[in-house]
């Protein structure tokens, strides 16, 4: 079921942030419309392995589902043919800059002239205004700034980064809200919006808990490792063969557990009968059991632990949960054919509607691919006409 279909979003983003945004409304249906630099294409098809082009793993992962289109948007042709894009468009997103689009003559006030019912949606690095304004912005420094990474990593160690663009994902997922949001206000109003986040923004809210101990409670958190701030045991321990997590959250948890290793004794022991104790005495808490959980098995301990229903996974590595049971029954990765590459397995979208798993679309589009495709079907110019814009230099 496409529930966005009938949607146009163009999509001048980059990197991951915008594009992750944009693969979602277009893995519901949009028609997104990415638009690529002729001479450089989109930073991430540059991001490529070792021995690989354009059409790389990291451009693939959050470009599905679009259409290519290479303007220079930069190029006095270009920008006209951005506007009249604009004119046919309900979305319009990018992640520049805060006012890199006012400086080339494609601000909000002069999009919202030409098209009163489109939403943009603005992702910069700090925000609209303040000292960081003008600053670009990236996924590992934002983590840095934002103080993240503090509490990443353990407690004696280097303060660590997430090992995925988390904070682009974070806020990818905050802009795709609310430019939804946007549409149905419109729905209501006839109105476009103008809506924005930024890195810095999404950073804060992700920290949830976290902040709120030193907002709060006026505690300043710290690196716990895999460990908890809040709750005792939550942590990884290693069985003879093999590393898991623990995530005990009540009190009726933490007596199943002491069951499940054979101590009961610990229930009771008053250093760890509440949470409240056990956190006080974690590392003698992770001392006793840590050696308990080197007796068995990886696996004869989290089958015991599932059986009690007390909540423990695996640590896997790609590979292995790539092969999980549970990852091909649900079917969330998707096998697709792309122009270039041929066959390739990609990760879908989580969304189901209606208990049916959204698939994919279309695979991450070549580089301009469908520029003739889009400025001759929607816009309707000539086959002369792109062959000038190309010599000129504002088309690939």
């Amino acid at each position: 079921m496409e529930l966005l279909k009938g949607i146009r979003v163009l999509d001048l983003s980059r990197y991951v942030s915008g594009p992750n945004c944009t693969m979602i409304l277009g893995d519901l249906g949009a028609d997104v419309i990415k638009i690529e630099h002729p001479k450089t294409g989109d930073g991430t098809r540059r991001w490529g392995m070792v021995g690989m082009g354009m059409d790389n793993p990291y451009f693939l992962s959050v470009n599905r589902s679009k259409r290519s289109v290479a303007i220079d948007m930069k190029h006095p042709e270009g920008r006209k043919l951005l506007k009249e894009l604009a004119s046919h468009s309900d979305v319009m997103i990018h992640n520049s800059k805060a006012g890199s689009l006012d400086a080339i003559g494609l601000g909000w006030d002069i999009l919202h002239e030409l098209n009163p019912r489109l939403v943009l949606c603005e992702i910069t690095g700090y925000g609209d205004t303040g000292p960081n304004r003008d600053r670009p912005a990236f996924d590992f420094p934002t983590q840095a700034e934002s103080g993240l990474m503090s509490v990443i990593g353990e407690p004696d160690g280097t303060p660590m980064k997430v090992g995925v663009p988390i904070l682009d994902v974070a806020t990818s997922l905050f802009a795709c809200n609310g430019i939804q949001a946007a549409l149905l206000h419109r729905e209501r109003t006839g109105q476009g919006t103008r809506i924005s986040t930024s890195l810095l923004e999404s950073a804060l809210a992700c920290m949830t808990n976290v902040m709120s101990d030193y907002l709060v409670g006026g505690t300043e958190p710290v690196r716990w490792g895999n460990g908890h701030p809040n709750l005792a045991p939550y942590a990884a321990f290693r069985g003879s063969d093999g590393w898991f997590t623990i995530g005990v959250a009540t009190e009726g948890q933490w007596a199943k557990l002491c069951d499940v290793i054979g101590r009961p004794d610990l229930a009771v022991d008053e250093r760890f009968a509440v949470n409240q104790s056990r956190l006080a005495h974690r590392d003698a808490l992770n001392s006793v059991l840590q050696p308990e959980f080197a007796k068995g098995s990886r696996e004869h301990w989290l089958g015991r632990m599932k059986a009690s229903g007390i909540p423990c996974a695996p640590i896997n590595t790609v590979p292995q949960i790539v092969e999980d049971p549970q990852v091909h029954a649900i079917g969330i990765i998707e096998k697709t054919d792309h122009p270039t590459l041929g066959g390739i397995r990609m990760v879908r979208s989580p969304i189901s509607v209606n208990r049916e798993a959204l698939p994919i679309r279309r695979p991450p589009p070549t580089f301009g691919q469908h520029t003739e495709e889009v400025l001759t079907g929607l816009l309707g110019l000539s086959h002369e006409q792109l062959e000038n814009l190309r010599a000129e230099g504002a088309i690939r």
